[in-house]
């Protein structure tokens, strides 16, 4: 099942964003960084602030238990979008469910021209997902992530063709 995520499941995004960054990272980025990230942006209040901001979508399996979430902005005044979080626990990769948040995330963006996506290098498993879901390779580009070099790859996929003025 796939609803939109409301205060109450703070916990369990906290418990599913802690999770999904130390198995996807771990190797690339050191513990204490990735703690400290976790806590500062997945705090209470900074999850309450994003509720109000963007959208937020829980996949809950068959037994009642929250197992990942998607996040996406608004459509911006270009008509795009963006994706800004996609997590699963990792026994859920491939299980359907991060489709599932997808899917209900486009049917609210259908009026977008196109939505983007930004995927850490060394997420294989999200660069393979979103190619898949037929989104295009943009670009890649260094950054700094809490003081620790990464390389980010931009992803988009078109959603529907601007209008000629």
């Amino acid at each position: 099942m796939i609803r939109k995520m409301t205060v109450e499941d703070i916990p369990d995004v906290q418990q599913i964003a802690h999770t999904a960054w130390q198995h996807t990272f771990q190797q690339h980025i050191p513990t204490e960084v990735i703690k400290a990230y976790i806590e500062r942006t997945y705090s209470d209040l900074m999850l309450k602030k994003q509720l109000e901001k963007t959208m937020v979508l829980l996949a809950i399996d068959e037994l009642g238990n929250s197992i990942g979430y998607l996040s996406y902005t608004p459509i911006d005044v270009d008509g795009e979008s963006e994706l800004t979080a996609l997590h699963m626990l990792p026994g859920y990769w491939s299980s359907g469910y991060e489709e599932a948040l997808l899917k209900e995330a486009l049917v609210t963006l259908q009026e977008a021209v196109n939505v983007d996506v930004y995927v850490d290098q060394n997420d294989i498993a999200l660069q393979d997902f979103y190619a898949k879901q037929g989104f295009n390779f943009v670009e890649s580009f260094p950054e700094l992530f809490e003081g620790v070099s990464v390389n980010i790859l931009h992803y988009s996929l078109p959603i529907t063709q601007p209008a000629h003025t």
